[in-house]
């Protein structure tokens, strides 16, 4: 890495600006998340199965839509464009899951507006991704990082913020606050984000892709990409349906929202050291140990929470789970970048998507699972779940060794 670019980009305005951009967008997801098995069985009535029906459904609905943005916008369309879209779809989404009661009619706003809405990361992400290989000699694996754990600032208030809004204004106030902050997401990107011509989009040298089948043009002829989409879908399935169990087991334990809030709120204010940390040792060349170790600690968790007693013991174990998400969501991303380093959409795009599908997977566990085995016997399945993203990484590895190497972008 050069220092002396690394840093001159971190301190710039612009980079600044996209910092403030992710962290706004942070907060559209950080409001909600923690409440939203709740909400959807208390407030709406939702059986367990049927959410998880409901869930599956928006994720199919997300991928499909993310996966054709994602080729289309290295391309042919600005990647403001597509955040604009995106933000004023997630405000909408949001207006209508405020003053919606009908599953069904809520069915229709998730599968539309707020899928369209889930492009964002992936996009934002692509975007900064780009604007990193401007600068020659940037690591992109550090400032990606960084750019990741301001995301997770967002995560350390916005549970608890939301959870005083729900406390004040119910689950309405709750979605048209989220709503607002997609208005000033807009803002954000107006002001940060600049237009792209895609003929401008930076590149950077790498092997080109084929453009005859479908399967060589999403990468995924490339050595170790399918294994790796596969595996970080898994370990994403497991964190989805410990998101949605977590919460339903705190409050059978006794836990009220601030207690629920705070335990979602301490995993993220551990992620932001636990990203840059990883940045830096990953940038040394050590990435695939970083991921391996992250995926070890995933198991730990989940085989540690069957043996909660009570509601705080959580709160310790929550620093397991930081590190394993700080992997995913981090150490991944400028992973996925340098396998197609000629495409960030489509490998961005590819991360997200593959995170997505192992969301669908959690989703459609917990509907299934949910009737048939308690709390404690989900995070079984979850730790099962990891420990097979542990198997297909390892047997992976003598593949992902061939790939260009991910430990720096090549500038």
């Amino acid at each position: 890495m050069n220092d002396t670019s690394g840093r001159r980009l971190l301190h710039a305005p612009a980079f600044a600006g996209l910092l403030v951009t992710n962290f706004v967008l942070g907060l559209t997801s950080s409001f909600i998340a923690p409440f939203g098995s709740l909400w959807a069985t208390g407030e709406i009535g939702m059986s367990a199965s049927f959410l998880g029906a409901f869930m599956t459904i928006n994720s199919l609905s997300a991928i499909a839509i993310g996966t054709a943005l994602g080729r289309w916008s290295d391309s042919h369309i600005s990647r403001r464009t597509l955040l604009l879209v995106g933000a004023g779809a997630g405000a909408l989404g949001n207006v209508g899951y405020a003053f919606v009661r009908d599953p069904w009619l809520l069915l229709a706003i998730g599968s539309s507006t707020l899928a369209l809405a889930a492009m964002n990361f992936a996009q934002l992400f692509a975007h900064v991704r780009e604007e990193i290989a401007r600068h020659e000699g940037a690591d992109a694996t550090f400032l990606m990082g960084v750019l990741r754990a301001c995301y997770a600032l967002a995560w350390t208030v916005g549970p608890n913020l939301g959870a005083a809004l729900k406390g004040t204004f119910g689950y309405r106030g709750l979605f048209l606050s989220t709503a607002g902050f997609f208005l000033v997401l807009i803002g954000c990107v107006l002001a940060f984000v600049r237009r792209r011509p895609r003929a401008e989009a930076a590149q950077a040298p790498g092997p080109t892709v084929a453009r005859g089948s479908t399967w060589a043009a999403w990468g995924l002829g490339q050595p170790g990409v399918l294994a790796h989409c596969l595996a970080f879908g898994l370990m994403f399935a497991a964190f989805t349906l410990n998101g949605l169990n977590l919460p339903l087991f705190l409050k059978q334990s006794g836990a009220d929202e601030e207690a629920i809030a705070t335990a979602f709120a301490i995993s993220p204010l551990c992620e932001m050291a636990f990203m840059v940390g990883f940045g830096h040792v990953a940038a040394r060349g050590h990435q695939r140990a970083v991921i391996l170790l992250g995926t070890l600690a995933a198991i730990c968790y989940f085989v540690a929470l069957r043996f909660v007693a009570a509601p705080w013991h959580v709160y310790p174990l929550q620093v397991l789970n930081a590190s394993a998400v700080a992997v995913v969501t981090s150490v991944a991303i400028p992973y996925f970048q340098d396998l197609l380093p000629r495409q960030a959409g489509i490998a961005t795009s590819l991360y997200s998507s593959a995170l997505k599908a192992g969301a669908l997977i959690g989703f459609a566990t917990f509907g299934a699972a949910s009737s048939q085995m308690d709390a404690r016997g989900l995070f079984w399945v979850c730790a099962t779940l990891a420990s097979l993203t542990l198997t297909l990484l390892v047997l992976a590895a003598p593949r992902a060794r061939a790939l260009p190497a991910p430990t720096k972008a090549s500038l």
